[in-house]
């Protein structure tokens, strides 16, 4: 089978090698996740193979659960469901969940994968959802657990500070979930036109643009930089929940005023991943027809074409690309 190596951006190798496991699954179409565009974050993997947007058909199985031919969303990761952070919901802390993985991932022909994913997190698609919303499943379960760790009501205010795919997903979540108001932020003038036509978010503006006449009682910031939470912060009202989407480098640091941030009681909340509720949660809702992740799909690519793929990934004009792996 063939498989993506990436050692670099600029140095992406399509290799051929063999496959086993007890259970395999023959990959359909994986997205490229914006976590993959980050330098810092994929060049501290490389060499790897990356990709965990996924859907596929189960081509080898150990378990009367799945049968061969079954149509599968595959998540990258699994919980334990019994050690300490799992007894308090905690899943993304669990040590078996961020240990877990597919091999060799999902830009690979086939994958083999392990026992605790395949028992805890492989979900059969029914036949009405496409092959493109299905691979869909993970980012939108990680929009999912941001709105989850934000405690959405009925009376927030609401800010999402970038509008690409993920903003995309969270500001139609909030619109979804019934936030009072929502309002984007983006430097791209195309991305501001998608939220307002296909989120349906009450505003949209340019970060440059913007005088601070209104503050927000909710904000999910979704650039991993330092410029955006310092944004964040100068939209935050009184009582407010910032909700962290994305992780900044390892070696930038935020300067706070604790006293502010104290008596203000404003909270700074990480949402990292998504776990096996929040992937049912997201098939769900692509089960009630209420939200089509596979609509902000702007480029599509086969396997061979992937060194491309990368590239135009990296442009701010492309919302979402995945990639056609032949399965």
């Amino acid at each position: 089978m063939k498989f993506l190596l990436f050692n670099d951006f600029d140095n992406l190798e399509i290799r051929e090698g063999e496959i086993s496991g007890e259970f395999l699954v023959k990959v359909k179409l994986c997205g490229i996740c914006t976590g993959e565009l980050m330098d810092w974050y994929v060049k501290s993997k490389a060499p790897y193979t990356p990709g965990h947007e996924i859907v596929g058909e189960v081509i080898k199985t150990s378990t009367n659960k799945f049968k061969i031919g079954d149509r599968v969303f595959v998540h990258h990761h699994a919980p334990c469901l019994n050690c300490e952070y799992c007894k308090r919901g905690e899943w993304t802390a669990c040590e078996t969940w961020r240990k877990s993985k597919i091999y060799p991932g999902g830009f690979s022909e086939i994958i083999s994968i392990e026992k605790n994913i395949y028992e805890v997190d492989v979900l059969k698609i029914p036949d009405f959802i496409s092959d493109e919303d299905a691979c869909l499943i993970e980012p939108l379960a990680c929009a999912v657990k941001a709105i989850r760790k934000a405690n959405l009501n009925s009376y927030d205010n609401c800010a999402v500070i970038g509008l690409g795919f993920m903003g995309l997903l969270n500001s139609k979540l909030l619109r979804i979930f019934g936030a009072k108001e929502v309002v984007g932020f983006d430097f791209h003038d195309n991305r501001r036109d998608i939220a307002k036509n296909w989120a349906k978010i009450d505003e949209v503006y340019h970060p440059d643009e913007f005088h601070f006449q209104k503050k927000f009682s909710l904000i999910i910031v979704g650039p991993p930089s330092i410029s955006a939470i310092e944004f964040a912060l100068k939209l935050a009202d009184k009582a407010s929940r910032i909700i962290l989407f994305a992780p900044t480098p390892p070696s930038e640091f935020l300067k706070l005023n604790i006293n502010y941030i104290y008596f203000n009681e404003i909270s700074i909340i990480p949402s990292y991943s998504a776990s096996h509720e929040d992937t049912r949660i997201a098939l769900n809702l692509l089960s009630s027809g209420i939200i089509k992740p596979s609509e902000l799909i702007t480029h599509k690519f086969h396997f061979h074409e992937i060194k491309q793929a990368f590239k135009v990934a990296r442009d701010p004009k492309a919302i979402k690309v995945i990639i056609n792996m032949g399965g």
